[in-house]
C-alpha cells in the first residue's frame, strides 16, 4: 500500500524561496538592533539632550517639532525660531509675569517726561495768557526792542525746556529698553525679575547705554545738519534763479527730503537691537551697533515689518486713550465756565496736566511693548544664527523650570539659588551656528 509522501520542514532546505535561496535556519545574519537603519549602519540620536526631535533632512534646512512632540516652552517663548505669534504672545506674558519690572521701569521714564514737559507747557502758557492779556489792554509787548522783552526770554525757556525732556526721554529710553532686554532674556528661560533686580543686572553697563544713546543723537544732528544745508543751497539757488530752477529745485528738494527719510528707517533697522546687546552681552556703543547690524542681516523686510505693525497697532491704542482727552482740553473745562482771563487760564493748566499724564502713562505702557518686541526679535535672531535656545535651555534647567503652559497665571516652580543675577548669553563663548 502506497503511502503518500509527507512534506517535512527539512526538504525544503536548500531550495530556493520565490525571492531568492532561502538562508539555513540558525546561520542568517541578526535583524539589526535599535538606533540602526535596515542595512545595519548606525542612525544619529532622534531626539538632543534637551529633549527636542533633531532634524536629519539631507538638505540642511531646519524642521519645525512633528505635531505630537512639542517644542520645550520653560518660559514666555518656545526654543525654537519665532514666528509673529510667538514674538506677540511673549511680549504680553513678559509684561503680565514681570509686571513690576517692566511696567515700574516705563513709569520712571514716563515720570521724567512728564515733570519736564509740564514745567515747560506751564511756562509757555504762562507766557501767551500774558501776552493776551496784554494785546486785550492796548499794549504792545513787544514794543521797543522785541529782543529785549522779557516774554521772549520766557517762550525761548520754554522751548528749552521741551527740547531738555526730548533729550532726557532719549537717553532713558535707550536705557530702559536695554533693562528690559535683561527682564525678557529671564523670562524666556523661566525666570521672574524684579524691578530693583532687573535695574541691578543692567546697571553697569547704564554709561555704555547713554553711551549708545548719544551716538544716535549724534548722528541725527548730522543728519539734520546735512539736511539743513542742502536745503538752504537749493533755496538760494531756487531765489536767484527763473521759474524753472525753482521747479527744478523744488523737486530735487522732495527728493532729498524721501531718500534721507528711506536712509534713516533703513539705519533705525539696522541699529534697532544695538541696546540688547549693550545689556546682555555688555558691548561697547559702537561694538553694539556692529553686533546689531550682523544679526540683522538678511532679516531687514521682517524686522521692519515686525516693528511697523506693532508701532501701528500701539499708536491706534494710544490715539483712541488721548484724542478724546485732547479735544476736550481744547474745547476748554466743561465743568468751568470762565468768567475772566485768569480763570482760563487755571481750566486751561488742569486738562493740559491731566493731558500730559495720561499720555506719558499710555507711552509708557506701549513703549514697554514695543521694547519686548524689539528683545524678542534679539532672541529670535540669535536662535536662528548662533543656538541660542541651549543657552536658554541650560538657563532653564539651572532654575529648574519646567515647560509651561502659553497662558498660564501661576508659576510654581521656583528659582534655584545662584539664578538671581543669572542672564542667559550673558557669558556665552563661542558656540557652533546655527540655522539661519
Amino acid at each position: 500500500m502506497d503511502h503518500q509522501h509527507q512534506p517535512r520542514d527539512d526538504d525544503h532546505r536548500g531550495r530556493p524561496g520565490p525571492y531568492g535561496p532561502d538562508q539555513p535556519s540558525g546561520w542568517g545574519a541578526p535583524a539589526p538592533g535599535p538606533g540602526y537603519d535596515p542595512y545595519g549602519r548606525p542612525q544619529p540620536p532622534a531626539h538632543d539632550p534637551y529633549g527636542r526631535p533633531v532634524d536629519h533632512s539631507p538638505y540642511g534646512y531646519p524642521q519645525q517639532s512633528g505635531y505630537g512632540v512639542p517644542s520645550r516652552r520653560p518660559g514666555t517663548i518656545p526654543l525654537i525660531p519665532l514666528a509673529l505669534g510667538d514674538i506677540l504672545g511673549g511680549a504680553f506674558s513678559t509684561i503680565r509675569r514681570n509686571a513690576a519690572a517692566v511696567l515700574g521701569t516705563a513709569l520712571i521714564v514716563a515720570l521724567l517726561e512728564i515733570i519736564l514737559s509740564a514745567l515747560a507747557a506751564m511756562s509757555f502758557l504762562d507766557a501767551a495768557f500774558e501776552l493776551v492779556m496784554l494785546e486785550e489792554s492796548g499794549q504792545d509787548p513787544f514794543a521797543g526792542d522785541p529782543l529785549a522783552s522779557p516774554y521772549l526770554g520766557q517762550l525761548l525757556g520754554s522751548l528749552g525746556v521741551l527740547l531738555l525732556a526730548a533729550l532726557v526721554t532719549l537717553f532713558t529710553g535707550i536705557i530702559a529698553q536695554g533693562v528690559l532686554s535683561v527682564v525678557v532674556l529671564r523670562a524666556a528661560a523661566g525666570l521672574r525679575t524684579s524691578l530693583g533686580q532687573a535695574w541691578r543686572l543692567t546697571g553697569r553697563q547704564a554709561w555704555s547705554l547713554a553711551g549708545l544713546g548719544g551716538l544716535y543723537l549724534l548722528a541725527g544732528a548730522v543728519t539734520m545738519v546735512v539736511f539743513l544745508g542742502l536745503l538752504f543751497v537749493l533755496v538760494a539757488g531756487a531765489a536767484a534763479g527763473d521759474t524753472t530752477t525753482t521747479a527744478v529745485m523744488g523737486i530735487l528738494l522732495v527728493v532729498l527730503s524721501l531718500g534721507l527719510a528711506v536712509v534713516w528707517v533703513w539705519l533705525y533697522v539696522k541699529v534697532l537691537l544695538a541696546p540688547a546687546a549693550v545689556a546682555v552681552e555688555q558691548h561697547a556703543p559702537f561694538r553694539a551697533v556692529g553686533r546689531s547690524w550682523s544679526l540683522t542681516r538678511g532679516h531687514w523686510w521682517r524686522t521692519f515689518g515686525i516693528v511697523l505693525l506693532v508701532s501701528v497697532i500701539v499708536g491706534v491704542i494710544s490715539s483712541v486713550i488721548t484724542t478724546p482727552l485732547s479735544l476736550i482740553g481744547g474745547l476748554g473745562d466743561p465743568f468751568l465756565e470762565p468768567g475772566s482771563v485768569q480763570q482760563a487760564l487755571e481750566s486751561a493748566r488742569v486738562w493740559m496736566l491731566v493731558t500730559l499724564v495720561v499720555t506719558a502713562l499710555v507711552n509708557a505702557v506701549t513703549r514697554a511693548f514695543l521694547s519686548c518686541v524689539t528683545a524678542l526679535l534679539y532672541v529670535d535672531y540669535r536662535i536662528r544664527h548662533e543656538s541660542f535656545d541651549l543657552d536658554l535651555a541650560a538657563a532653564a534647567d539651572r532654575a529648574g523650570a519646567a515647560d509651561d503652559e502659553r497662558f498660564s497665571t501661576v508659576r510654581d516652580v521656583q528659582a534655584a539659588a545662584g539664578t538671581e543675577d543669572l542672564v542667559p548669553g550673558r557669558h556665552r563663548p563661542t558656540g557652533t551656528p546655527g540655522p539661519a
